[in-house]
Formats: structure tokens, sequence, C-alpha cells
């Protein structure tokens, strides 16, 4: 078994030997893991911004908003596989910014990594939810999340999978021990789950719309049962203190972009069919859930990360709650012009 996207013993691997991982991004070029896509060059003016993007993700939404017009510095675009290889990139310097979710970035941050989230977004109440969520076949007998109790769940450990899972057992009266857990990485569940190995699947994103769409499962519960959580852009302090005005501009640009999609979800979704290769109907699904506001970076996300750290601790996924202060940088909270 593996894991994937942002687990915590990955994190904790990867940054104790943060001093390598500059050569461990120039390996995952090498081998194919990373894509570098580089706008046409600015003659002159700020330096670069190297922006880490996952496929269909920040890139494909500004160019469907157009904020990728008359951009005064040049974006260099470097495509990665998942989380954990983009924490990798930033912590080292590969790249200046990036996006990810709220529990990769915590146990990064934790293990020394040293970054900081400057962007913000949340789902506003009541939207989306329905491709964060747990997965059984078509065929499955399990009708409810409490039909899980002494079910094998596979997730990638300490994500936002594993999350929600933790969250809907709780609020169905089952506990992180009332399951077994299997970690497999997103395309291992997926086979897993079809082979009749496992029981459950939690998952996100087009892996959910995919599921539903094409490959005929269903779920037993979703995160339109539970608040929404956030999701992050982070710079490494190099970067903050050398980029400032290029990160404020992109921060800037992701705001009014995020705004644009609330009234474009199927321009958007046709943009990111074309990026990702995605069906149009489950990529039309997946923007759902990107249909994010931004939001403040302040203390609060704090109290709610460290929220979610304590439900991992009480389920023996971690042994301590880590420090998260000083990971939120407010200097750049400004509205979308």
């Amino acid at each position: 078994m593996s894991t994937d996207e942002g687990s915590p013993a990955a994190a904790g691997r990867s940054w104790r030997k943060v001093a390598i991982a500059a050569v461990a991004a120039v390996a995952l070029v090498a081998v194919g893991g990373l894509v570098w896509r580089a706008r046409t060059p600015v003659a002159s003016g700020p330096a670069a911004l190297v922006v880490g993007d996952q496929r269909g993700g920040a890139q494909a939404l500004l160019k469907a908003a157009g904020e990728l017009d008359h951009v005064p510095y040049r974006i260099d675009w470097a495509i990665f596989p998942a989380a954990s290889p983009l924490l990798e990139a930033l912590a080292s310097g590969a790249i200046d910014t990036g996006g990810i979710g709220g529990q990769p970035f915590a146990f990064a941050y934790a293990s020394g990594a040293k970054i900081k989230v400057i962007y913000a977004g949340r789902l506003p109440a009541g939207h989306g939810g329905r491709t964060s969520a747990i997965v059984v076949a078509g065929d499955s007998a399990l009708k409810r999340v409490e039909d899980l109790r002494g079910k094998k769940i596979a997730t990638v450990r300490g994500s936002a999978g594993q999350d929600l899972a933790l969250q809907l057992l709780e609020r169905h009266g089952l506990g992180a021990k009332d399951v077994t857990w299997v970690y497999l990485n997103n395309s291992e569940a997926k086979a897993a789950l079809a082979a009749g190995s496992i029981d459950a699947w939690s998952t996100w994103g087009a892996y959910v719309g995919v599921a539903l769409l094409k490959d005929k499962d269903r779920t037993i519960g979703d995160a339109r049962e539970l608040p929404s959580q956030a999701g992050f852009y982070a710079a490494n302090e190099p970067a903050i203190a050398t980029k400032r005005a290029q990160l404020q501009d992109f921060v800037a640009r992701l705001s009014r972009a995020r705004i644009w999609l609330q009234s474009h979800p199927h321009e958007y979704a046709r943009v990111l069919s074309r990026e990702t290769g995605l069906p149009e109907d489950v990529a039309l699904l997946t923007v759902e859930d990107l249909l994010t506001t931004p939001i403040p970076v302040d203390d609060n996300l704090r109290v709610e990360q460290e929220a979610i750290l304590e439900r991992y601790r009480k389920a023996g996924i971690i042994t301590k709650v880590p420090d998260l202060n000083g990971a939120f940088d407010q200097s750049f909270n400004k509205p979308a012009d």
C-alpha cells in the first residue's frame, strides 16, 4: 500500500529532508512528474513568478477568466501530479507559490517548511460538496454511512478524503476505530473498489465525478452534510520577501477569477475538459466544488486547521497537533478589484 497527496508520514519525511528537495524537484522533471509551461516572456520588468499548479487548476481558471491577459511580469507554470511534490518544490524554492489543501499545508509547515498561506477560498454555505464523498460500488449492499461499521474504507492517509470520512463517521454515530482504514492513493483505491477488495472509498474532485457518471458507482455520504473547509495558496518566505508585488497581483487575479467563475461554470467546465481530458459532464460536476469565494487570511483559519488536526490526533493518525502560529500571512488580504 502507498500514500499520496499530503499524507502526514510522507510530509514528515519530506520536510526533514528539505535541503535536498530542490534536487528532487529536478528529478521530477526528468521522470515526467513535473511539466514546466512558460508564458510568453515579458521583455523587461519584474522577475518571473513561478507558480505550482495541477492540471486543470489555477492556470486553466485564470485563462478562462481572461486574467492571464496583460500580466506585467512573466508567470512560469510548474504542473505537478499531486500536492506532495508541489509542496517539496515550494519549500525548496523551486517554485514561489502554489495551490494546496489545508491538511498537506499544515503538516508541511509544522515540519519546518518556510512557507505561509497568502490566499484562501471557501465554498459558500449550501453550495457544492457533492464531489467530496464516500463512494461505494453501484451494486454494494451499503446504503448509509452507518453501514460502514466493520468495513474497509480506502483513502489517502491524512488527506481531505480521510477528514471527510472521519467527520461523516462521527456525525452518524461511528468512530475511527469502527472501520478498517486502507491507505491507498486515488488510482489504487479506484481499482480496489472495482475489484471488490475494499468496501468504500473516501475521495474528492474528478475522482468522484468519474465514479458517479462513468463507473456507475454511488455515494453514501458527502460534504453537503458538513461545514465547508478552506483551500489555500501558499508562498515560501524568499518569494514573499523578494516578489511581493507579483504575489499580490497574482492573488488579486485569482480572487477575480474565482468571482468570475460563480456566474460562468459552463465556460470553465469546457476549459477544464480540454485541459484534463475529462468528459465535459464530469468536468461540470467537478466545477461545483470549485465555486469558492475568496476569504480573508486570518486566525480563524488557524483555529479551523487545528480542529482538523485534533480530529487526526483523536483518531490516532498523528500523535500531537502541530503549532500553526505564524503560518497565515494576513498582509496579502486585499479585496478583488
